[in-house]
């Protein structure tokens, strides 16, 4: 689905690369690092030479792959399996907690696909992997833009090859298991692998197939030398590497962001990176030939590639996830083949709720986990009571404060949610992304004086950060929109945009709305206009310019976004949203046509609430089969009741069958479990006009 306000990438890099220092003692053959390479840590020989260890991830079938990892103290940690690493990375929490001293002057920088991140380096001593124990790790720590969580599990950091390269590694994914041996090797005749670079580096044979000008079919068959990167989510080729495929891609603009990306700090002038797309039907690794259809991104294709030197591209779990497949480091070797099991699904939220609740019960420090994990296995309740006991032990903490107000929000206690809100400062709500919801929250329940009144005094009286002055303005806007003082709304909103390093798209959806309420057609499409200029992969602004298109306002529409769709790859294109749009203007059979290459593409593959989700939102969208599209929006809502966006569904269904009270309060609700999303208020706003 594309309804999101920004376009969100998924993390598809993590290369590291690290000063040479001397290397350490291994049970695996010895070797020489290269300049560059980080030495392997030490494993401690005993009884064990293999041991195998449970895969964790944050749902079935999920592309990141964590293990458990225990530490001397009796404490454990789930890390990122990332043979695209070559060092391993730790959190700033996990150091102070470990009492591990960071050298400074032995730092560095990470070089990913967003640039480079600073690092300092560490010794992590000794830790546990299943039955072998590792000493002499050493870590980059407090890594910009790593994540606390994947899902709601939660990440202490990332294992990289001076872990792995100690041992034949051998990944299971459809069994959900890890196998680590100092005596094993990859099956006869496995083809070459090389980590000299500080990655497991093999030859794939790539086959694209296309048709010619004469409409006769044609393909394309070459090897290229990829990285087999167990973080990484597919095919990225990058510079020459791509080049045998050229007359086959297709060319257009994404986000192309990695680890140490803030997406609301990426100026727009560099938030979309034009790549190339390659089709692949057929690709030969590890000694498999698989018959796939993927869609390779193919990066620096017209230019120079200096922010990625030395990498060829990746293959990572869309290649990988239905085999089994052996890294043998020591032999240097790589291998593909079939599980050795039945398929099994390892259920890791499960089984971290229930470590969770016995290695740390009652612990204050580790509630905001706890509750996640309850949530996530549907124990609203429990994670609930989780944070107000938590509460309890640690008043007025900011974390756990929000979390509460978001469980009770789900719960449908928004006074309740307001008003434990109100408990903390407007810098600990900001600290937590959370004061223009706040703000927002107050005005949807009414309380719109108050919550002019607070959002004033801590846009005139907050210290001078950068971050939460653009948020004080944004809630100060909303609020004085409420307020019916539309001018002074556009002039904070104005300040926000000059205050936000992303630059004048930063708030353009409320820029919109502000101009909707004061009737300004045209000041709703100017706004809409520049989004889609911008943003091309973002179909919110497709709809909401269609709204206010008139006349031969329509002729001016249908050019822009033809424009806009022409500058991103096929598979990209928002079908939901252009579907609508087209819809609103009239033109039907484009829009019929946009919303069933949509739904083919985006329902196809769901399950359960996702997928009745998905079914009532594009029939909603298409006027179509709108009796079943009611039911499956129900079920969806009764099944996830705190999801905003199934509400908002339901909302768009409701409106489609002339059910404008249902709509109404429909879209009350999704915006109370989500105040601060600017398309939720103009929902409200939209359908409380009607």
């Amino acid at each position: 689905m594309t309804r999101l306000n920004l376009p969100i990438p998924r993390l598809i890099l993590i290369v590291l690369a690290l000063a040479s220092a001397p290397a350490f003692a291994s049970g695996a053959p010895a070797r020489t690092p290269t300049p560059g390479m980080s030495p392997q840590a030490q494993v401690v020989l005993g009884g064990a030479r293999s041991t195998t260890l449970d895969l964790w991830r944050a749902f079935p079938g999920g592309d990141k792959l964590l293990v458990l990892v225990g530490f001397p103290d009796g404490s454990d940690g789930l890390f990122l399996v990332d043979t695209g690493a070559a060092t391993s990375v730790i959190t700033k929490d996990l150091a102070t907690k470990l009492e591990i001293t960071p050298r400074p002057d032995e730092g560095g920088y990470i070089q990913g696909l967003s640039g480079q991140a600073p690092w300092v380096r560490g010794t992590l001593p000794e830790f546990k992997l299943g039955d072998f124990t590792i000493r002499g790790l050493d870590v980059a720590i407090g890594l910009p833009g790593l994540p606390e969580t994947i899902g709601p599990l939660p990440l202490s950091g990332i294992l990289g090859n001076n872990v792995w390269s100690n041992f034949v590694m051998t990944v299971d994914y459809p069994a959900d298991l890890l196998t680590l041996s100092l005596d094993g090797h990859a099956p006869k005749g496995a083809p070459a692998m090389d980590w000299s670079q500080n990655s497991a580096r093999t030859t794939l044979k790539l086959r694209t197939e296309g048709t010619s000008p004469a409409g006769k079919p044609v393909h394309t068959t070459a090897d290229v030398d990829l990285d087999v990167d167990t973080g990484a989510d597919g095919l990225i080729i990058i510079g020459p590497t791509g080049e045998p495929f050229r007359g086959y891609s297709t060319v257009g603009e994404e986000p192309v962001a990695g680890l140490g990306a803030d997406l609301d700090k990426i100026p727009d002038e560099k938030l979309l990176t034009v790549t190339h797309r390659i089709p692949v039907q057929r690709l030969t690794i590890g000694g498999k030939t698989l018959d796939i259809n993927a869609s390779a991104r193919w990066l620096c294709a017209d230019g120079p590639c200096d922010q990625h030197p030395g990498l060829t591209g990746l293959a990572g779990f869309d290649v990988l996830r239905t085999h089994r497949v052996v890294f043998d480091y020591p032999h240097n070797r790589f291998w593909m083949g079939k599980s050795l099991g039945p398929p099994r699904h390892f259920d890791a939220i499960a089984e971290g709720l229930k470590r969770e609740q016995t290695l740390h019960p009652n612990d204050p420090d580790r509630a905001s986990i706890l509750a996640d994990l309850q949530w996530a296995t549907g124990q609203p309740d429990a994670a609930l009571k989780t944070l107000t006991d938590a509460l309890v032990k640690k008043p007025k903490d900011p974390k756990l404060t929000v979390m509460l107000s978001k469980a009770k929000a789900i719960q449908g206690d928004f006074a309740g949610a307001i008003a434990t809100l109100a408990t903390l400062e407007p810098a600990d709500l900001e600290d937590q992304d959370a004061w223009v919801g706040y703000i927002d929250e107050l005005v949807l329940d009414g309380q719109i004086d108050k919550a002019l009144d607070l959002a004033k005094h801590a846009s005139e009286t907050a210290p001078p950060v950068p971050d939460h002055t653009e948020d004080y303005l944004v809630a100060l806007s909303d609020a004085q929109l409420a307020a019916g003082r539309v001018d002074e709304a556009a002039a904070s909103i104005a300040a926000a945009n000059q205050a936000s390093p992303r630059g004048g798209s930063a708030h353009l959806i409320r820029l919109a709305r502000i101009a909707a309420t004061a009737k300004d057609r045209y000041g709703v499409i100017v706004a809409m206009r520049d989004l889609l200029r911008i943003i091309p992969l973002q179909g919110l602004p497709i709809w909401l310019y269609a709204l206010s298109a008139q006349g031969d306002d329509v002729a001016t529409f249908q050019v822009d976004v033809s424009a806009a769709m022409k500058r991103l790859h096929p598979d990209q294109v928002p079908f939901d949203f252009l579907g609508a749009g087209y819809m609103a203007v009239g033109d039907t059979d484009h829009g019929k046509a946009a919303l069933k290459s949509g739904y083919d593409r985006d329902c196809k593959d769901l399950v359960g609430p996702d997928r009745d989700n998905c079914d009532a939102w594009y029939w909603a969208l298409g006027k179509d089969r709108l009796d079943e599209a009611e039911a499956k929006s129900q079920a969806a809502m009764k099944a996830m009741p705190g999801n905003s966006a199934y509400v908002d569904t339901g909302a768009v269904v409701a409106l489609a069958r002339g059910d404008l009270a249902t709509a109404k309060q429909r879209a009350l609700l999704a915006a109370k479990l989500n105040p601060a999303d600017p398309y939720l208020l103009w929902q409200v706003s939209r359908l409380s006009a009607m």
